[in-house]
């Protein structure tokens, strides 16, 4: 079902953003900052882990009319987490306290979003839609045994649903908030999705 409701929104995305191919398009750059909040049966306990993320990207709005448009670009997205006392976001399990040192999860993807953005006013705007990252590659490092593994579970794909909002001033600077909630598991035969609460400053060359 998850899957279906996925595509659903890809195509509803890709649609609207086709319909928007004939008008002047924005351009612009961002850097976004935020946690990752891991969910499912096989997620960390909240206090046993840290995870946050980077994401460099070049972005670009295709404007419909004057109020709405879709937020799209591709982006670079650098993943850290940690894990106290050896316990990790897959079914590796938990090794004991008394000598374990912190596990460490660190991965990168290409981020493409496509978002639905209305203005409120002038300045103000909504967005919602989906993202859809294109996992890279994740490298494990095992506290307890001081190695480094990679994670061949990983799923190619992760899609993620959500809602933001934020402003952009008259000459192009831009600030947002956006939360995101994973649909798709994150390791084949596991059962941990991905969610992020970030905070994102941009900068849009030809804005308005």
């Amino acid at each position: 079902m998850k899957k279906i409701l996925a595509v659903a929104i890809f195509l509803m995305a890709f649609t609207s953003a086709s319909a928007a191919i004939n008008q002047s398009p924005v351009f612009g750059a961002s850097i976004t900052e935020g946690s990752v909040i891991y969910k499912g049966d096989d997620a960390p306990d909240f206090a046993d882990y840290s995870a946050s993320y980077t994401n460099l990207a070049f972005d670009a709005l295709l404007g419909i009319n004057s109020r709405f448009g879709i937020h799209t670009g591709l982006g670079i997205m650098l993943n850290v987490a940690t894990f106290t006392n050896g316990e990790d976001d897959s079914d590796y399990g938990t090794h004991s306290s008394d000598d374990v040192d912190d596990d460490m999860l660190i991965s990168m993807a290409l981020s493409v979003p496509t978002m639905a953005r209305f203005y409120i006013s002038n300045s103000f705007f909504m967005e919602a839609g989906a993202t859809f990252d294109f996992n890279l590659f994740k490298q494990h490092y095992y506290g307890y045994t001081e190695e480094w593994d990679s994670n061949d579970d990983q799923n190619l794909l992760n899609i993620e649903v959500g809602a933001g909002l934020g402003f952009t001033l008259g000459f192009g600077l831009e600030f947002g908030l956006r939360y995101t909630h994973g649909l798709t598991d994150m390791y084949e035969h596991s059962d941990v999705s991905n969610s992020r609460l970030s905070l994102g400053i941009g900068y849009w060359f030809n804005y308005r």
